[in-house]
């Protein structure tokens, strides 16, 4: 932090600022009018690896914390998962003898809902950590609106009037959820990122009924474990996972499209600053996760992923992914049979768009990135381009240098990167993820004005 340049420093301080600083649209109300309601006891459906972390950093702040879990199998697997991570923790020395005894002693894991009568705030996530049906859940729950509504419906039963209903769906939409409660104001997402008890960045998504004190519950809670909150607002993929699936897409792209192998690709990025590819980054992730994203929300997918897809190539939890990966040792490994379906892919592939070498490929990566920011800001899903940057640096490890894939833009020349998007959306006008933000469209008008 001591070599960050002091124009980079001024500007993620500024963004710390900006987020603390949110406000509802149609004056539902702002940081400076709401409160959040008294928080005393917190409760955690679902004990897989984001789950523990999220209620560990709740115990340790002092909350009644309560992890919901599938039964009790699922409860006694949680507990050897805690007990690992707890070991893991002490020997980083994030976690002392007195804090791992503080954890056992008040995070309270149980299978009875009816505990959580008395919660101020429950927050679901979608795994459970019962291991030997760990993919099965996974599969079965994850952004699955059916599910979500059915535990809701549960949750409102139990719950008292007051409690505020936390969502850590990716994806899915806010104001469907909240539809099966009788108080459709409670429901805020709250959307953690991985892992969840190392990473400060939280996002934060309102829905059409969201009120602001659910709101301030929120941003309260999240302060309280040490999280910084951005508010967005509710979309397909709300802000972060927008900008991250169009980064995956790209990299995809340079391989069934150019031909790019797995560890080329990851290689420029490294090489960029980055502490993991994109395809490391998707296979650690799973890919099933996309596979379900798309599925649920109608989004288009390449004939290259179906195939990944239809092989079961889910990534590490299958041990074969871009990459394959050794059963025991989970080693990263070249995966031949990967590579032959990229060549297969490539060699029918007519690409419109021209690249030449790393930088270009860089560029095709991150350019339309920078374009879904300015299209999320110009639909009024986050209200500042900083905002976005410091979510990629504390929720993904951007290099800090960059500031950010807003920052980055800006730093190519809006110019050039407003000409390179208006070519690229002209040779594949049909592409959603070319369709060039106004922002660019002005600047290349003005700067065609300017020649005449």
């Amino acid at each position: 932090m001591d070599k960050m340049p002091e124009d980079i420093r001024n500007y993620l301080m500024e963004a710390h600022q900006l987020a603390g600083q949110w406000s509802l649209p149609n004056n539902r109300g702002n940081h400076t009018n709401s409160k959040s309601i008294p928080l005393k006891s917190v409760s955690v459906i679902g004990g897989g690896t984001m789950g523990r972390g999220i209620a560990m950093a709740f115990s340790l702040a002092g909350f009644e914390t309560i992890l919901v879990e599938l039964n009790q199998q699922a409860v006694e697997n949680c507990r050897k998962e805690l007990e690992i991570t707890y070991a893991r923790e002490k020997t980083f020395k994030r976690l002392n003898d007195s804090k791992i005894e503080k954890l056992r002693n008040t995070l309270q894991i149980t299978t009875d809902f009816q505990k959580l009568k008395n919660c101020d705030l429950v927050s679901y996530l979608e795994e459970f950590s019962m291991k030997n049906i760990r993919i099965q859940i996974v599969e079965a729950v994850f952004e699955d609106m059916k599910l979500k509504k059915e535990l809701f419906t549960k949750l409102d039963k139990i719950c008292k009037s007051s409690c505020i209903f936390g969502t850590n769906t990716s994806s899915l939409d806010l104001n469907e959820m909240s539809s099966v409660l009788s108080d459709r104001t409670k429901v805020v997402g709250i959307h953690f990122f991985n892992p969840a008890n190392l990473i400060r960045m939280v996002e934060v998504i309102y829905g059409s009924y969201t009120s602001s004190e659910a709101v301030a519950t929120a941003f309260e809670a999240c302060r309280a474990i040490k999280k910084l909150p951005v508010l967005v607002g509710n979309c397909p993929a709300f802000v972060f996972n927008r900008l991250l699936g169009v980064y995956l897409n790209q990299s995809q792209k340079l391989m069934y499209e150019y031909g790019y192998l797995p560890h080329q690709v990851d290689k420029i990025i490294t090489n960029f600053g980055f502490l993991m590819g994109p395809l490391t980054v998707a296979d650690m992730n799973g890919l099933d996760v996309m596979e379900k994203l798309k599925k649920e929300n109608g989004w288009p997918a390449s004939d290259f992923e179906k195939e990944v897809w239809r092989q079961k190539r889910y990534g590490r939890k299958t041990n074969k992914g871009y990459y394959k990966y050794d059963p025991k040792t989970h080693k990263k490994e070249v995966d031949m049979e990967m590579e032959q379906l990229i060549e297969k892919f490539s060699k029918q592939a007519r690409p419109n768009i021209q690249i030449l070498n790393d930088q270009d490929a860089v560029n095709f990566l991150l350019y339309p990135m920078f374009n879904e920011g300015l299209l999320c800001i110009e639909e009024g899903i986050i209200d500042h381009e900083n905002l976005i940057d410091i979510m990629f640096i504390l929720g993904f490890g951007w290099p800090i240098l960059t500031g950010g894939p807003m920052m980055f833009g800006h730093q190519q020349g809006i110019e050039k990167v407003a000409n390179t998007l208006i070519l690229w959306s002209s040779l594949e006008p049909t592409n959603r993820i070319y369709k060039v933000a106004e922002k660019l469209r002005q600047i290349d008008q003005k700067h065609l004005s300017s020649k005449l």
